[in-house]
């Protein structure tokens, strides 16, 4: 595994998925403090844009003729990925809850099974992309 690669596009996916995902939450006129009141619609498809982003990235991670393609380099890519938005998503949450004084609840947003899902599918789809990309 190329670490340094991993990282530097792992960082490319987070902001491209915040972008993304800014842009459709102003579209909607949805509050993502207000984890309830989002339905569980606005997390499939959130989930569908992440998986669909994931593979681009992984794609472009495995293009680098240094790195063998199989599952086990998607599936670590996936990891990396997965620990790059948990360390991305704290340190937001906490420079928001510092800038205007208001709770956050993460662990809400993280014990809910459709995240969790979402995780699995990440983890699958990287994975995937990787055996498929090393038979070829």
């Amino acid at each position: 595994m190329n670490l340094k690669r991993a990282i530097r596009i792992g960082v490319l996916t987070y902001i491209t998925l915040l972008i993304i995902g800014g842009i459709a939450i102003s579209f909607l006129g949805i509050n993502p403090m207000q984890r309830d009141k989002i339905s569980n619609s606005v997390f499939a498809v959130h989930i569908i844009t992440t998986i669909i982003i994931a593979a681009v990235s992984t794609l472009f991670y495995l293009k680098d003729k240094k790195i063998k393609s199989n599952a086990k380099e998607g599936l670590l890519f996936g990891i990396v990925l997965i620990i790059i938005g948990f360390i991305l998503d704290m340190l937001f949450v906490l420079i928001y809850s510092f800038i205007s004084s208001s709770k956050i609840d993460l662990l809400e947003y993280y014990i809910d099974p459709i995240f969790w899902s979402g995780l699995i599918l990440l983890l699958a789809t990287t994975a995937i992309i990787g055996s498929i990309k090393g038979k070829k």
